[in-house]
């Protein structure tokens, strides 16, 4: 989310990082890109020599935010209930630690004029790393640079056995150019003079990568038919610190995804006028033919895929690209996810929550 304290200073708080729930004592860091570089920014109970311990606002906070990060029980609604609370808690302390923490951010971060040039890949996973902590001094909540602190490491590498073991091409980081971001984690880039999409690692568990690294693997060794359309695997990102990504088929799509496109025809039939934040959306045309047969490919995918004991997993309009080239629908993104109103909990990771998503799907697509 993106969040602002005037109309020159806007970083990009793309993560809020609660304790793991074995530690001992309840931290909180808000994480955030401004001018090109990531600030980490810290609330804890550890007060710094020379600074108030009594009473401190950023404890405040973090008395707030620790009532509303647990609950008693499993049940689905209370966990829900109980994130949102947490959410709302979140975002509304995140303006003054925002605030607070603006100047030294300004001094640390000035503008430059080369934000937007195409640079490696790694230049952009890997930027500078600012740890700041929030402190009280005579009553005034202020952020003060920590040097003393260890980096975070966003980009954890792949540590599964299966995944080591495939015999696929591996791309150093630095080899791979960026191009631009197409969704948070996964790129448009250029490696070896081609154009391909890379996806990478990211701060929490990456169980769900690795699953989609297998199943992709397991799609392009098997003998499927050109009716699976699904991005072919073509390598594996590598650092410092070991696998931190992967390489597949780059589709320019129509819209982002088919989600996207539909809602682009409905602004152009007059149904829609303009996304939420007032940018207008590109005019697109979509026939019945078209979806009728977007519609039977989708299907003639997942249905091959079954009979191979491939689930697609977080199935949805959203995860589905429409090849601008060849107008075919492509399947995509099978990490494993749920979003919800497309499967059931119950459903998730099986052949029925497939089929329950696929039907949903195809309704969308027949909808005028």
């Amino acid at each position: 989310m993106a969040s602002s304290t005037n109309s020159n200073f806007n970083p990009f708080v793309w993560m809020r990082c609660p304790p793991m729930w074995d530690t001992e004592v309840f931290t909180y860091n808000y994480v955030c890109n401004y001018n090109g570089k990531i600030f980490d920014i810290l609330l804890s109970p550890n007060t710094l020599l020379g600074y108030d311990a009594v009473n401190s606002i950023e404890s405040q906070y973090l008395q707030r935010l620790e009532a509303v990060s647990s609950c008693d029980g499993n049940d689905d609604e209370v966990v829900a209930r109980m994130l949102d609370e947490s959410d709302r808690v979140s975002a509304e302390i995140e303006t003054p630690v925002l605030k607070a923490s603006q100047s030294l951010m300004q001094d640390l971060a000035p503008e430059t004029e080369d934000l937007t040039r195409i640079k490696p890949l790694r230049s952009w996973m890997y930027p500078e790393i600012i740890n700041l902590q929030l402190v009280t001094e005579h009553g005034k909540l202020k952020a003060v640079k920590r040097d003393d602190l260890p980096t975070r490491d966003f980009h954890p590498p792949i540590t599964d056995p299966q995944v080591l073991g495939i015999s696929l091409p591996y791309h150093q980081v630095s080899d791979v150019q960026f191009l631009t971001e197409l969704y948070p984690y996964v790129y448009k880039i250029l490696v070896n003079g081609q154009i391909m999409c890379a996806k990478v690692t990211r701060h929490a568990v990456h169980d769900s990568m690795s699953d989609e690294i297998r199943k992709l693997y397991q799609i392009q060794t098997t003998n499927f038919d050109s009716l699976v359309r699904v991005p072919q695997l073509k390598g594996l990102i590598v650092s410092h610190t070991g696998i931190v990504g992967f390489l597949i088929d780059y589709i320019a799509s129509l819209g982002y995804h088919l989600e996207d496109a539909l809602r682009c025809a409905k602004a152009t039939s007059g149904a829609l006028i303009e996304k939420g934040n007032g940018t207008p959306l590109p005019e697109i045309t979509i026939s019945k033919a078209q979806k009728e047969k977007w519609s039977r490919q989708i299907e003639e995918t997942l249905e091959a895929l079954h009979t191979r004991n491939i689930i697609w997993g977080d199935a949805k309009m959203a995860n589905i690209l429409i090849d601008e080239v060849t107008d075919n629908a492509w399947v995509v993104d099978f990490g494993g996810g749920n979003t919800e109103g497309w499967i059931d909990l119950e459903l998730h990771g099986s052949v029925a929550g497939d089929i329950q998503a696929l039907e949903r799907i195809k309704k969308e697509l027949a909808d005028d």
